[in-house]
């Protein structure tokens, strides 16, 4: 799963991307001017309670790999749009994070966040809707009636983007939303918020980030908001792992923000996290929720998929308090499930399969 880094210059993009992800901020004076990418681990305390009890050689962990795209340009205090290809870049993600500074910042335009974020908006809703009316313009060539379910759904769009309304306001059945992948649309992406704020601001967090979504007065449909002192935690990335945490709670500093961040983006795109243990690995594995054991054999491996015969599931929470998996069995916590019984978040999972 990829989620795209976006903002306006100066937001602290890079900053945010590094307290993602670990990896160190260039050095002062050096701007960058390519994509760079990371991958970030959830810490998740369940999992590591189920290795141990499993014996797990190794741990894997849910993981997100971060796509931090070159900052727009700007030129005569004016900014430019994103290039194409970094358009193209961010088409292929999931979800986007915005960044957007809160903070004035010696040589950079004065601060803006709502009017970033509107202007963030509108130029995605103008990219869209040059594609959907090029698309149109040749499906009006066609005269199979195959093509006229998509027309329709390209005609409603245009309507939703001519009126400068994101496209992730509408709703879609399934069945759409696989036409509307076709086109990587950049509006109807979940948008996650990230209000970047100084150190000397992070008491004031939450008021400053309500100020902002409480001026944002459109529907927030697949929209989540949290706040970060983005340098901050690029710092505290750095630091070895025993020294986080102190330095933290000396700072006032809750939860990290990659684990803020993470679970607000599974939340974004509809998953949960189901588990699998055994004395090879144990492993997060994140499925859209209201998915069933079926789908979640072949989120492990598709010939577990192809030979699924049952499930042996139980949740997590009871085997760790039990201790062992022999003991869950002696209590009778663990159930045998067909293929259409729907996972919950936290269930562990041991597939039985014949390929």
């Amino acid at each position: 799963m990829e989620c795209g880094i976006i903002g306006p210059p100066a937001a602290g993009k890079s900053a945010l991307f590094s307290a993602l992800t670990g990896v160190p901020l260039p050095e002062a004076g050096h701007s960058r001017r390519e994509t760079q990418r990371g991958v970030a681990k959830l810490t998740d305390q369940r999992l590591v309670s189920l290795a141990q009890i499993a014996h797990s050689a190794k741990i894997a962990p849910a993981a997100i790999e971060y796509v931090d795209v070159p900052g727009a340009v700007v030129s005569s205090d004016k900014r430019e749009p994103y290039p194409t290809a970094i358009l193209t870049e961010l088409r292929t993600t999931s979800l986007l994070v915005l960044v957007l500074r809160d903070f004035p910042l010696r040589g950079a335009n004065p601060t803006a966040p709502a009017q970033d974020l509107a202007a963030v908006e509108l130029e995605f809703i103008v990219n869209d809707l040059a594609v959907t009316e090029k698309r149109l313009e040749r499906l009006a060539k066609q005269h199979d009636p195959l093509y006229r379910q998509e027309a329709e759904l390209l005609e409603r769009c245009r309507q939703t983007l001519n009126a400068e309304i994101p496209l992730r306001r509408l709703q879609f059945d399934v069945e759409v939303e696989k036409i509307l992948r076709g086109f990587s649309f950049l509006s109807v992406k979940p948008l996650l918020i990230v209000l970047n704020i100084s150190e000397d601001e992070i008491t004031n967090a939450d008021t400053r980030l309500a100020n902002l979504r409480n001026s944002y007065t459109q529907d927030q449909t697949a929209m989540a908001w949290t706040a970060v002192s983005a340098e901050i935690e690029a710092e505290i990335a750095q630091l070895d792992e025993v020294e986080r945490e102190p330095f933290r709670r000396d700072l006032g500093l809750g939860n990290p923000a990659s684990e803020r961040i993470m679970r607000a983006a599974f939340d974004l795109l509809g998953l949960i996290t189901f588990f699998t243990a055994n004395e090879k690995d144990a492993a997060a594995r994140l499925i859209k929720a209201g998915s069933n054991a079926l789908a979640a054999a072949y989120a492990v491996h598709n010939d577990i998929g192809r030979g699924f015969i049952r499930a042996e599931v139980c949740h997590s929470a009871d085997l760790i308090r039990a201790g062992s998996l022999h003991k869950l069995k002696e209590e009778g916590k663990l159930r045998l499930e067909g293929r259409d019984y729907i996972v919950q978040d936290g269930d562990v999972i041991y597939i039985r399969f014949n390929v």
